[in-house]
């Protein structure tokens, strides 16, 4: 499904170039999870960004199903991110104007790909089928990030990357979104890639990579 290949990338500093990224490679098959691990700094959310078409690699290729993705320009990234791979920020970027039905709809009509069935059955599994009149603010942290999933889940997205997704929950509500999201993307055979600091979250997914220092090990 995801395969990359020796991607590097470094940001501008006051004191020179600094490397974030020195040739990593990865693959990801579909239905499959893999936990990225690593200290802060060691360079995963620039990983999940390249992957995501947020951003570009210096060098280095990127392909989903085959297509290449590392020399698209922003509108190809655009529309990558529209209808093929669904990011989940920690941060969650709901849209607090919209009631969670509309949030959850939010990027499958953007796609044109909204399927009132599967949004019906997708709110039902996540437990927000009672609260879709409700808007953001008047949801729980779990709650809010149960819609956060269920809105990259609408477009059916061959890839799905979670940046740790499960970061600012207790326990009990990380197990439980944790179980929603492995759930939902093995129903829709996306491949999965999460960061994350737990251990314990790791070790429920397929694989564990570790990334140090701007490599895999």
């Amino acid at each position: 499904m995801l395969s990359a290949r020796n991607l590097f990338k470094s940001f501008a500093t006051s004191e020179g170039p600094l490397q974030v990224l020195r040739g990593v490679s990865v693959d990801v098959a579909a239905g499959e999870s893999v936990a990225l691990t690593g200290e802060s700094g060691s360079g995963k959310s620039t990983l999940l960004h390249l992957l995501g078409c947020l951003d570009t690699p210096e060098s280095g290729t990127i392909t989903l199903q085959g297509a290449p993705l590392h020399d698209l320009d922003e509108a190809g990234r655009a529309a990558i991110r529209r209808r093929h791979v669904s990011v989940i920020f920690q941060q969650l970027n709901l849209i607090p104007s919209l009631t969670v039905a509309q949030n959850l709809a939010f990027q499958a009509r953007l796609a044109g790909v909204l399927d009132p069935e599967w949004q019906d059955e997708i709110a039902a599994r996540l437990g927000l089928d009672t609260l879709l009149d409700r808007y953001p603010e008047q949801l729980s942290g779990g709650q809010q990030q149960r819609v956060a999933i269920g809105r990259s889940l609408a477009i059916r997205p061959e890839l799905v990357l979670a940046d740790e997704p499960t970061g600012n929950l207790d326990e009990t509500t990380a197990d439980n979104v944790m179980d929603l999201l492995l759930d939902g993307v093995g129903r829709s055979r996306s491949a999965l890639l999460m960061v994350t600091h737990s251990p314990r979250l790791a070790a429920r997914l397929n694989r564990v990579l570790h990334l140090r220092e701007g490599r895999l090990t």
